[in-house]
C-alpha cells in the first residue's frame, strides 16, 4: 500500500513539472518574440531616423547651395579627386599651390578643404576683412574650430582680451622692472646654469620648448605673483598649457569630409563626456596655487589692515572686482579665468621669441652691430642691470630685426575669419554668410609695394628709418591681425622678447649648430619655430 502511494506521488510530480516545464517553455516563447518585434521596432526607428535625418541634411545642402547659386563667388578652383579636393596639395604643397591658384583665378578665389569651400583673399582686399568686424570675425571662426567653451566650462561668457586689457596691458610700464628681473632669473635657470663655467660652448635642442618656460616666467610672475613665477609646477603649466590644448587644431578635421564641422562636434562630445581633457591638469595645478595664495592673502590682509602690503598682479585685480565673495571664493572660476589668458599670451611670445633667437644665430654677421647697439643702451641700466621703460625705444635695430623676424614668420595662409552674413568685395565678387575666408599673408609679405626691395630676402634692418616698429600693424604687417581687432598683446609681447634679446646678446655667442639658416617647420599652410640646434657660449668680455 504503501508502494503504490509513493508511486502515485512520484507520477503526481511529474506531470506537475512537465506542466511547469511547459509554461516555461511557452513564456520564453513569448518573452523572445517581445524582444525580437522590438529589436525589429528599434530597427526600424533607427532606420526612419537616418533616412530622415539624411534627407534633412540634403535638403539643407540643396537650399544652401541654391542660395550660394544667386551670389557672384569668387572662382573655385579645379580639382581632381571628389570629397578630397584641394586637401592633399593645401596640407603637402601649400606655397606653390596657392600661388598658382592666385596667378590663375585672381586675388580672390575658393579652394575646397576637408570638406569645405573656403576662400583666400590676396593683399588688395585684405584690408576688407580686417577693417569690417560686423562682416568678418576672428573669433567666431576660431570657436567654431576650439571647443574652449568646453575645456574652459568655468569661464562663462568673460572675454581673456577684456580681462588683458583692464589688467595688464595698462601697467606695462609699472611691470617694466619686475619683467626684467624674471627674465634675467629665467635665463640663469635654463641657460646660465647649464653653460656652467665651462669654456666649452653648449648645444640647446629645441629653442621653443625652452623659450616657452622663460617667457612664462615674467607672465607668471604678472599674473599671479612673484612665488608662482618660482613654481617649477607652475611654470610647466604656463610653458605646456598651450601646446597641450593645441591638439583640437592640430589634428586634422577628417570628420569634415562627413559633414563640415561634424569634427568639432565629435571633440565637444569627447571632452564633455570626460573621454579626454587635457586642460584639467593644468586647472588642478592652478586651483591647488591659486588657493593657497588666495586664503594667505585673505588672511593678512584681515590681519594687517590698512599696513598690509598689497600684491601687485593679476589675481589680486581679480580678487578685487565687485562680485567676489572671499566667503565663497570660486576657485575653478579663476583658475579658468587664468588659464584663458595663458592661451592667448604664451605661445605666440615665445614662437616670436625663439624665431627671433634662431634667426640671429642663423646671421652671426648682424650680432656685432647689435651687441654694440646694446651695450649703448645699457648704460642707462641701475646696479641690478635693470634698464628704464623708455630704454626700449632707443633699441631700433634691434626692434627692426625682431619686425624683420615676425614678418617673416613663414604662413603661407592665415587669420581665418567667419563671414557673418552675405559680403560684396571691391571688385564685385561675393562671399556668402558662415563661408571661411583666409588672409593670404604670403602674398602681403613678398610683394616689393608693400616691403621695398628684395622682399623675400631676411634683411634686418630695413625698417629702422621707416618708422615701423614691429607692434606697429599696418597693410603691409599682420602678424598681430589688424583693424580694431588687432591683438592687443603686441606692445607686451615685443616688450619682452626685446628685453630677452637684449640680455641674450650682450651674455653670449650663439649659432645654428649646422652653420647654416634654420627655417621654419611646415605644418600645411602655417610655419612653427625650426627645431633645429644652437650653440651657445659666454661672451668674452
Amino acid at each position: 500500500m504503501a508502494n503504490i502511494v509513493w508511486k502515485r506521488s512520484l507520477l503526481c510530480a511529474f506531470f506537475s513539472n512537465a506542466k511547469i516545464q511547459s509554461v516555461i517553455s511557452k513564456r520564453n516563447i513569448y518573452i523572445k518574440e517581445y524582444f525580437t518585434n522590438l529589436i525589429c521596432l528599434s530597427h526600424q526607428k533607427m532606420y526612419q531616423t537616418i533616412i530622415l535625418g539624411s534627407i534633412l541634411l540634403i535638403s539643407l545642402y540643396i537650399s544652401k547651395r541654391i542660395r550660394e547659386t544667386k551670389l557672384n563667388m569668387p572662382p573655385l578652383a579645379r580639382y581632381k579627386i571628389p570629397i578630397i579636393g584641394h586637401t592633399y596639395s593645401y596640407i603637402f604643397n601649400s606655397e606653390e599651390f596657392i600661388k598658382q591658384c592666385k596667378k590663375e583665378y585672381g586675388d580672390i578665389f575658393s579652394i575646397y578643404v576637408w570638406g569645405r569651400v573656403r576662400t583666400i583673399v590676396g593683399k588688395e582686399y585684405v584690408q576688407e576683412i580686417l577693417s569690417k568686424d560686423d562682416t568678418f570675425s576672428f573669433f567666431v571662426a576660431f570657436r567654431k574650430r576650439f571647443p574652449g567653451d568646453v575645456l574652459l566650462k568655468n569661464l562663462g561668457a568673460i572675454s581673456p582680451i577684456k580681462l588683458l586689457k583692464e589688467h595688464v596691458f595698462p601697467k606695462l610700464n609699472f611691470y617694466s622692472e619686475r619683467m626684467q628681473k624674471s627674465l634675467h632669473s629665467a635665463t640663469q635657470k635654463y641657460i646660465d646654469i647649464d653653460i656652467g663655467d665651462h669654456d666649452e660652448p653648449k648645444v640647446f635642442n629645441n629653442m621653443y620648448y625652452l623659450m616657452a618656460r622663460i617667457i612664462s616666467t615674467p607672465i607668471a610672475n604678472i599674473f599671479i605673483g612673484e612665488e608662482g613665477s618660482k613654481d617649477d609646477e607652475i611654470i610647466t603649466t604656463f610653458a605646456e598649457f598651450t601646446r597641450d590644448l593645441s591638439i583640437f587644431l592640430i589634428i586634422p578635421p577628417f570628420l569634415d569630409f562627413i559633414y563640415p564641422g561634424l569634427q568639432h562636434y565629435v571633440n565637444r562630445i569627447v571632452i564633455k563626456s570626460g573621454l579626454y581633457n587635457p586642460a584639467i591638469k593644468h586647472q588642478i595645478i592652478l586651483i591647488k596655487h591659486i588657493k593657497k595664495q588666495a586664503c594667505k592673502r585673505l588672511q593678512e590682509k584681515e590681519k594687517y589692515g590698512d599696513s598690509w602690503k598689497r600684491p601687485d598682479d593679476f589675481l589680486q585685480d581679480i580678487m578685487e572686482q565687485d562680485g567676489f565673495d572671499s566667503n565663497n571664493v570660486d576657485y575653478s572660476s579663476l583658475a579658468d579665468r587664468i588659464c584663458s589668458l595663458l592661451f592667448a599670451a604664451i605661445h605666440t611670445t615665445a614662437g616670436g621669441c625663439a624665431n627671433a633667437f634662431m634667426d640671429l644665430a642663423s646671421r652671426p654677421q648682424y650680432m656685432q652691430e647689435l651687441y654694440e647697439e646694446q651695450l649703448e643702451v645699457h648704460k642707462e641700466a641701475d646696479d641690478d642691470g635693470i634698464l628704464p621703460f623708455e630704454a626700449l625705444n632707443k633699441m631700433k635695430k634691434l626692434d627692426s630685426f625682431i619686425r624683420e623676424s615676425l614678418r617673416l614668420t613663414g604662413h603661407i595662409v592665415a587669420l581665418e575669419h567667419a563671414v557673418l552674413k552675405d559680403h560684396t568685395f571691391l571688385n564685385g565678387l561675393q562671399v556668402p554668410k558662415d563661408r571661411l575666408v583666409y588672409v593670404y599673408v604670403d602674398d602681403v609679405n613678398q610683394d616689393e609695394s608693400l616691403q621695398g626691395p628684395n622682399p623675400k630676402s631676411f634683411e634686418p634692418f630695413r625698417h629702422v628709418d621707416a618708422n615701423a616698429l614691429a607692434s606697429k600693424i599696418g597693410k603691409n604687417y599682420m602678424p598681430f591681425g589688424g583693424g580694431k581687432h588687432a591683438c592687443p598683446g603686441r606692445y607686451f609681447a615685443i616688450n619682452e622678447i626685446k628685453f630677452f634679446m637684449h640680455n641674450v646678446i650682450l651674455k653670449y655667442n650663439f649659432r645654428t649648430a649646422s652653420g647654416k639658416v634654420e627655417e621654419r617647420r611646415r605644418v600645411g599652410p602655417l610655419a612653427l619655430p625650426s627645431s633645429g640646434a644652437i650653440i651657445i657660449e659666454k661672451r668674452v668680455k
